[in-house]
């Protein structure tokens, strides 16, 4: 894959981990998977090494905003981090073809889920925010 290829990769993730908090894994992975031809399992500690860079400027600018609760951090990153370490463990001993179906699966089960809310007392989560 060519440099440029690679920079609108990292390009497009980082503007979507910085905009949406969502780190840019669900760019750097198929677009490392499907342009680059990374196997799955690389392409996924590829992804979270970038991500750990890129989270820690953006998280620095997001706490300099005042949008970072560290009483909320405090709460979730110890389980966050553990689990990570055990996850990494076992997508090694998953095959390339069902974690990349595993990914696809989420990804889908993630949109639908933001694009069509559940309602709360008859009003979509939208409605009630505004």
């Amino acid at each position: 894959m060519s440099v440029a290829a690679g920079m609108g990769i990292g390009l497009v993730a980082g503007a979507m981990g910085g905009m949406l908090g969502i780190g840019g894994g669900v760019v750097l992975v198929p677009g490392m998977v499907l342009l680059r031809k990374v196997e799955q399992h690389a392409a996924q500690g590829i992804s979270l090494a970038v991500i750990a860079m890129t989270a820690l400027v953006g998280g620095y600018t997001h706490y300099r905003q005042g949008n970072v609760r560290l009483g909320v951090v405090l709460g979730i990153a110890p389980a966050a981090v553990i689990f990570a370490l055990g996850g990494s463990f076992l997508a090694n001993e998953i095959p390339a073809h069902w974690l990349s179906r595993a990914f696809g699966l989420l990804s889908l089960a993630m949109a639908v889920r933001i694009m069509w809310p559940k309602t709360m007392a008859g009003k979509t989560r939208l409605e009630n925010s505004g």
